[in-house]
């Protein structure tokens, strides 16, 4: 999993706090979702939205997670997330990966991580980290 800063964390949670859909009591975003259940649809700012029924306290610290409201963003722009899956897409499908696809992962992953990361030429270890994004995108 790829988290936000503890400061982006605390300012989504606050966000979350305050927003009049937030049940406090499950510390989600309207009515805790469990399994198959249906996401409730709610009138925000006279457009139809689905609460996600996310438990905030987890859901805030995804880098990518957004909320439904549009009160606080992922890292990654949706334009962006689709670039990124076509990439990791590209990677997988060949078995291989070039040094402008390594540059390219690499550069998503200091956005979403919002830090400097270490470039592997690993071939191993490359997989791994495709693999973590991978679950990360499907998490978002």
């Amino acid at each position: 999993m790829l988290f936000v800063r503890s400061s982006e964390y605390n300012r989504r949670l606050e966000i979350c706090r305050n927003c009049k859909f937030f049940e406090a009591s499950t510390q989600s975003c309207g009515s805790l979702i469990i399994g198959g259940e249906e996401q409730i649809e709610v009138l925000y700012r006279k457009k139809s939205i689905h609460l996600c029924g996310c438990v905030m306290p987890i859901k805030a610290k995804l880098s990518l997670a957004t909320c439904p409201a549009s009160k606080w963003k992922g890292l990654l722009t949706d334009e962006e997330k689709i670039a990124l899956i076509a990439l990791l897409d590209e990677i997988e499908s060949t078995g291989k990966i070039d040094d402008t696809q390594r540059n390219q992962f690499y550069a998503y992953k200091d956005q979403i991580t919002q830090a400097f990361n270490e470039r592997s030429t690993c071939s191993a270890c490359i997989k791994r980290e495709i693999k973590t994004m991978r679950e990360s995108l499907k998490s978002s």
